[in-house]
């Protein structure tokens, strides 16, 4: 879980967070979620890997206003055909299961070098679908 501070410069004139902010704040969440996972960003990209986000629903649910601290929850729920990855992605206010917003990402791997998807390596294969105990 990633903890962020809603600053000055994440409002809008409406005195609240801008809703385009929430994208940004969900990406610094599934970042944060991969480093634990134990995937190096700049390790894929020397393999010529990235992920791309190819579809995200957020349904706002409450405002956040400055000085609010943030709770960011990422959950990798299910891969689709070796090819599609489904996130869900939670914001809450810490301290309370005040919904800020709750998103649905779905994201493919891609090879830098051709722009195309592919099939996901076994490797994060299975990081993201992990065998049971």
């Amino acid at each position: 879980m990633l903890e962020i501070t809603v600053r000055s410069t994440h409002i809008d004139v409406m005195g609240h967070v801008n809703n385009a902010k929430y994208v940004e704040f969900l990406e610094w969440g599934r970042c944060d979620e991969l480093e634990k996972l134990g995937i190096d960003i700049w390790d894929m990209v020397k393999r010529k890997l990235g992920f791309a986000v190819i579809n995200l629903n957020i349904n706002y649910r409450r405002e956040a206003f400055v000085g609010d601290l943030l709770e960011i929850e990422t959950t990798f729920r299910e891969i689709r055909n070796r090819k599609i990855g489904i996130i869900d992605q939670v914001i809450t206010k810490r301290g309370s299961d005040e919904i800020v917003c709750e998103a649905e990402v779905s994201f493919l791997i891609f090879n830098l070098e051709k722009h195309k998807s592919i099939s996901m390596p076994q490797d994060l294969l299975n990081v993201f679908t992990p065998t049971p105990e």
